[in-house]
């Protein structure tokens, strides 16, 4: 009898083996294990469910007219290095649709001379990973392959407001853009304040102290005898001339733009009143156009003269930005500085703002898990950048200028260049069928394996699974069980009686081992 049972469950193997090769050939399940807790194995795997009404990415109105190529990274990413190897598989794409400025004469589209990628990935070096002497750096979340898309999400944001404060221009200071006008003597049609230096938008950038309390310190004087010159100008066809600053002149003028001319010894208004430029020089300068005696003070004592003069280590010990704000864009580190100006101010004054009812990361974690389609975290950190606060209406100075485009170059970042979507771990709405032939990893070393950047076309199809809870039915509560020492590969197949062949299989299998343990 014992003879015939043992029989009976080699037949049974060979079936269910038969079956599974025939019936199932795309199904492929592996373990290797030392210790396998069958009381904690996955029940399911839940990938990335599609996302839909995902934002319509329009490009620039004069788009350069390159046909930009995906240069895949030498080597494999590390987990060390995933923002940055991520970044230079993308290297054509970010110089061909972000770094590209634009000639405002002939609507001709170029590569950045100011901004270029090489001099981006070294900054970001400095401030995302190796840190600029401070306690807090630019957020890359590198070294954690289940999170470092929301650095990508992050950079996405971060060079779409600067595509917009400085990269279309090509400049490094802030432009005379602001039309002003002392009607009804002179009409406000292309005229241009020379006393726009002093602020626009009505603002005063030499009386935008820091807030009261310990920090004020750390507000540059605006000293009334300083006299600097910006070498950044327009390039549209009479373009006003580079902002300025110097004593007296109580009557600077203006520029008008239809004739080409400086109007001088005129009382013409800025918007905010000002005729004259006396102790303005705090116009914006760099990559996210930095400006205010706050915003520059900051820069003087994190990077500059300020910070190395009370002990702190600093990257630019002998620059005093106080003494000369235009060393941002005059001075011998000039090329690095527009860069890390604004990388420091984003994560000085962007990352670090809160209120009771917002947070940066928790804004930043919302807009990833939502599917990457809200428009609330985009629109927030561009208010915080140009007003200061994240809400609508916040501001005296109205809505963040030009948002709509902020927002326009964000989506075509996230969607067009950095195709995030294809990297997003966890499911945004509702779990989805598994792509045919999509394989699937899952270690003890680390909650996820962590993707090797892949060619433009191959990019698409990969996919970031979650393991989630361990009930077999769905429930919005399920935890995420940590796996014990065992390695998983599955290769699933997208087919209509796959449940049903599995459980067929599954089957014949328990009989097996029914009989085997009845003949031991």
């Amino acid at each position: 009898m014992s003879y015939l049972l043992k029989l009976l469950s080699y037949y049974i193997v060979l079936i269910a083996i038969n079956y599974s090769i025939i019936s199932t050939s795309n199904t492929c399940i592996i373990v290797n294990a030392q210790e396998v807790d069958t009381t904690n194995t996955p029940s399911k795997i839940i990938t990335d469910a599609p996302i839909t009404n995902s934002p319509t990415t329009s490009k620039p109105t004069s788009s350069p007219s390159y046909s930009p190529s995906t240069t895949p990274p030498s080597a494999s990413p590390t987990q060390d290095r995933l923002v940055r190897d991520y970044l230079q598989s993308k290297k054509d794409l970010i110089q061909n649709r972000v770094l590209v400025s634009y000639n405002r004469s002939s609507g001709q589209a170029y590569l950045s001379t100011q901004y270029t990628f090489d001099r981006l990935t070294q900054s970001l070096q400095t401030f995302g990973v190796d840190g600029f002497g401070a306690d807090f750096k630019f957020h890359l979340y590198e070294g954690d392959g289940d999170k470092y898309i929301l650095g990508l999400i992050n950079l996405s944001a971060f060079l779409a407001n600067a595509m917009v404060e400085s990269i279309e221009d090509d400049t490094c200071d802030e432009l005379n853009w602001e039309e002003a006008g002392n009607p009804p003597l002179i009409p406000y049609d292309d005229k241009y304040a020379i006393s726009n230096s002093c602020g626009m938008e009505g603002r005063s950038y030499q009386d935008e102290n820091c807030a009261l309390g310990t920090n004020e310190f750390l507000s540059c004087d605006a000293d009334i005898n300083m006299q600097v010159i910006a070498v950044s100008r327009g390039t549209q066809v009479n373009a006003p001339p580079p902002l300025k600053c110097q004593p007296g002149n109580n009557f600077a003028g203006y520029w008008d733009i239809a004739r080409g001319i400086e109007v001088a010894n005129v009382e013409f208004p800025n918007n905010g009143g000002r005729t004259d430029t006396e102790a303005c020089c705090w116009w914006g300068r760099g990559a996210l156009s930095t400006k205010g005696v706050c915003n520059i003070g900051k820069m003087n004592y994190y990077l500059g003269k300020r910070g190395a003069e009370l002990g702190r280590s600093t990257l630019y010990p002998t620059v005093d930005f106080c003494k000369f704000p235009e060393s941002t864009c005059a001075s011998a580190f000039g090329e690095s500085l527009r860069w890390d100006s604004a990388f420091f101010e984003w994560s000085e004054r962007v990352q670090r703002y809160e209120t009771n009812d917002w947070n940066f990361e928790d804004q930043l974690l919302h807009f990833e898990q939502s599917g990457m389609s809200d428009d609330a975290f985009i629109n927030g950190v561009s208010r915080i950048l140009s007003r200061g606060c994240h809400k609508s209406g916040c501001s005296e100075y109205g809505e963040a200028r030009l948002l709509n485009k902020r927002r326009t170059y964000f989506y075509m970042i996230i969607n067009d260049v950095f195709d995030l979507k294809s990297l997003t771990r966890r499911p945004t709405t509702a779990p989805s069928k598994p792509t045919i032939g999509t394989t699937i990893s899952i270690e003890s070393s680390a909650s996820q394996l962590t993707p090797s950047p892949l060619s433009q076309d191959d990019l698409a199809a990969q996919l970031r699974p979650t393991l989630s809870g361990m009930a077999s039915q769905p429930s919005t509560s399920e935890k995420t069980v940590a796996p014990t020492t065992w390695t998983t590969l599955i290769v699933i197949e997208d087919n209509a009686a796959h449940d049903e062949k599995q459980m067929i299989l599954l089957e014949l299998l328990a009989v097996m081992y029914l009989l085997l343990n009845h003949i031991t």
